[in-house]
């Protein structure tokens, strides 16, 4: 009962509250009273280009992200997975050093090393010949999102890396002897019995990274702040602009519980995806 007290005035009245706002047509610039509106601001929702392509850049920042460092920090335990002795171990530290660091320090070291002057990355591949004039990383609409998602991509990549390394651990022993007795190939011993042994981790460790990301608002802002326009605008960052630099709660709550259902919806589906697995 504490517990669930305490939920309740953390999370449930919030939720309650953002429900009521987004019924109202309130506006903190206007000089009119909050008035009840009904369904008009999820109407608007529609027509409004910003939320369509903020939902999209929210899909393609959030799978995106997920599916490739899932797949990098598989990599990277697999090839780490018989490393022994204290170097090799150091090395498994270094690859978790990412996690490690704050989000935003995250963001701001990456910001300046897309710098289209000054920047690291535009100085190594001017250096290379791969380039002949500096890349606007994140002042180009078509690169601005992939560059965040690299970021992203960076910072998730050893979570996945330290939990697969775990749960490669938990194989037993006498599984992978008797396939090393029946001369398994290699790529035959990963796919056909190692990566059923890590699918409820990949599953679960994915649902968790992608709500995750859905709500990732300090690496985009430190990053862009949504530009340039509204290129690397996701959700989270549309609401905020919207309730923080227009005022406007009412629509700014709308997309917020338009947001909260999806990822009710995406979390049933893929906890009954597990459960049938």
């Amino acid at each position: 009962m504490p517990a669930l007290g305490v939920l309740a005035l953390v999370v449930g009245y919030p939720v309650l509250y953002t429900a009521y706002l987004s019924t109202q047509r309130m506006n903190l610039l206007d000089t009119d009273p909050s008035r009840y509106i009904g369904t008009r601001n999820y109407v608007r929702l529609f027509g409004d280009p910003v939320f369509w392509s903020s939902l999209e850049n929210t899909a393609i920042y959030t799978f995106g992200s997920v599916i490739v460092a899932a797949l990098f920090g598989l990599s990277l335990a697999l090839l780490t997975e018989n490393l022994l002795g204290w170097r090799f171990r150091s090395i498994r530290a270094l690859l978790l050093v990412p996690w490690a660091v704050p989000f935003v320090v995250v963001a701001f070291l990456f910001r300046f090393m897309f710098l289209q002057d000054g920047g690291v990355i535009n100085a190594v591949l001017l250096r290379l010949g791969a380039i002949s004039s500096p890349v606007l990383w994140l002042n180009d609409a078509n690169l601005a999102l992939p560059s965040t998602m690299l970021t992203n991509i960076w910072t998730m990549t050893p979570f996945f890396f330290l939990l697969l390394s775990a749960a490669l651990s938990s194989i037993p022993i006498e599984v992978i002897e008797s396939a090393r007795i029946d001369r398994a190939p290699t790529w035959s011993m990963v796919f056909h019995i190692k990566l059923p042994f890590l699918r409820n981790e990949l599953l679960i460790s994915g649902l968790l990274m992608v709500i995750s990301n859905v709500n990732d608002f300090a690496k985009i802002w430190a990053m862009t702040e949504g530009g340039p326009g509204y290129a690397t605008t996701t959700l989270v960052v549309y609401v905020y602009r919207l309730a923080f630099g227009d005022f406007n709660f009412g629509y700014a709550s709308a997309i917020g519980v338009v947001w909260l259902v999806l990822l009710l919806v995406f979390a049933s589906l893929y906890l009954r995806a597990i459960r049938t697995a």
